[in-house]
């Protein structure tokens, strides 16, 4: 699974609501600086490397910090040796409008389905 595979996804089910969100494909060597954006707005979560699924997430808040806590505290005993792998990335579908959130939940629940067989650390919320 590419990272165009996702986001064609998103755009094929998410097509009215396009303009509600911010995309956006960040390396894991440069997701902590960067400031582009509404990264820690309220969103969706994907880890990636080598054409595989890593881990889905949301966090109706603060989409980029939550992503990143799952480094830090090793979830799946897997996500630690990703901190700062640039061959390692992290896609970010963040709502501009905090009163959007609601669109994140529908959003998590659409990747966690659609990509079911691919994620390596599944959420077990569905």
């Amino acid at each position: 699974m590419k990272i165009r595979d996702i986001i064609n996804l998103f755009e094929e089910e998410f097509a009215s609501l396009m303009e509600r969100f911010e995309v956006n494909d960040l390396s894991l060597d440069k997701v902590e600086d960067s400031t582009i954006g509404a990264l820690n707005n309220p969103g969706v979560y994907v880890f990636w490397k080598d054409d595989k699924v890593i881990k889905v997430g949301r966090h109706l808040r603060f989409a980029r910090k939550r992503a990143l806590q799952h480094i830090k505290d090793n979830t799946g005993g897997k996500m630690k040796k990703l901190k700062g792998d640039p061959d390692a990335h992290l896609l970010l579908f963040n709502v501009k409008n905090f009163h959007d959130r609601h669109w994140v939940a529908a959003l998590e629940i659409f990747l966690e389905l659609r990509l079911k067989d691919e994620i390596e650390i599944r959420a077990h919320r569905l």
